[in-house]
């Protein structure tokens, strides 16, 4: 074998190897990143978190994350922490990411997928990258054993359940709260009635689906703002005057991953009342 092909196949290994070896230093830039991120790595893989992972209200890991360095997904902070691996989401400024890769850093988007296979094939794939694949097969199998309890009553059998947000949003096909509530035994009038995604749902359509229960989920602290008026709204309260209404806190449904399992099981405690 040749002196220039022996250095060429040296170097392609090198890659390869380079390649596959898993990141010292990863940088996380959105929330739902943040989170995979500190629930798969080892504590000394983690560069930094974005800022929104140590708010509670909207963040499962905030504690965890408040022992790390914090960013707001600039490009210089970026630069300074020098990281190996940038973890991006769909939403993360595709001129960002652009900078990024033409300096050499390498990025990894995360799919934000709402469907449960779609979650635990990106909790795999994520581990993989960052060389924890034994942690990532532990929290699927977590997250498949807590739904596996599911009914198995018939979709008709089931009753009715609707997320109501201030101004009056709805979670219908397509979104996380959704996959939830399907997994946790409810029907969606809204998916029923052909909506998708996040949508207004306008007060006269909800008294007319006359959900079994409310799902009431807030971003933080909930308060008096007229967004949230439409929530405590006399025609609504008559509706809803003997039925049911169930609180889960934003951060269950917020970004896809384990806490989807912790949402289902909520979902499914309320089924008592309803009965």
């Amino acid at each position: 074998m040749g002196v220039k092909r022996l250095t060429t196949l040296l170097l392609a290994l090198f890659s390869l190897a380079t390649a596959a070896a898993p990141p010292q230093r990863v940088v996380s830039l959105n929330l739902c990143s943040d989170q995979l991120l500190l629930m798969l790595a080892s504590p000394e893989q983690v560069a930094s978190v974005s800022h929104l992972a140590v708010e509670e209200s909207s963040s499962f890991v905030a504690r965890q994350a408040a022992a790390y360095p914090l960013n707001h997904a600039r490009l210089e902070e970026i630069i300074r922490l020098q990281p190996d691996l940038v973890i991006t989401v769909p939403y993360t400024n595709p001129r960002l990411v652009s900078s990024l890769q033409q300096l050499g850093f390498e990025t990894y988007q995360l799919a934000l997928g709402s469907q449960l296979p779609e979650i635990t094939s990106e909790i795999a794939r994520l581990a993989n990258r960052l060389g924890q694949p034994a942690k990532g097969a532990a929290i699927i199998e977590r997250m498949q054993k807590q739904i596996k309890d599911e009914d198995e009553q018939t979709l008709a059998e089931r009753p009715t359940a609707l997320l109501y947000q201030p101004r009056g949003y709805t979670s219908a096909a397509g979104t996380l709260q959704d996959e939830a509530m399907k997994l946790a035994g409810w029907r969606n009038p809204a998916t029923e009635a052909g909506f998708s995604g996040y949508t207004a749902a306008p007060l006269e359509q909800v008294i007319e689906w006359q959900p079994q229960l409310l799902i009431i989920s807030n971003y933080g602290e909930p308060g008096e703002s007229r967004a949230e008026q439409l929530i405590h709204h006399p025609a609504l309260k008559r509706v809803m005057k003997n039925r049911p209404s169930l609180e889960i806190p934003y951060k269950y449904w917020i970004c896809p991953g384990p806490m989807l399992a912790e949402a289902v099981s909520l979902l499914r405690s309320a089924h008592e009342e309803v009965r």
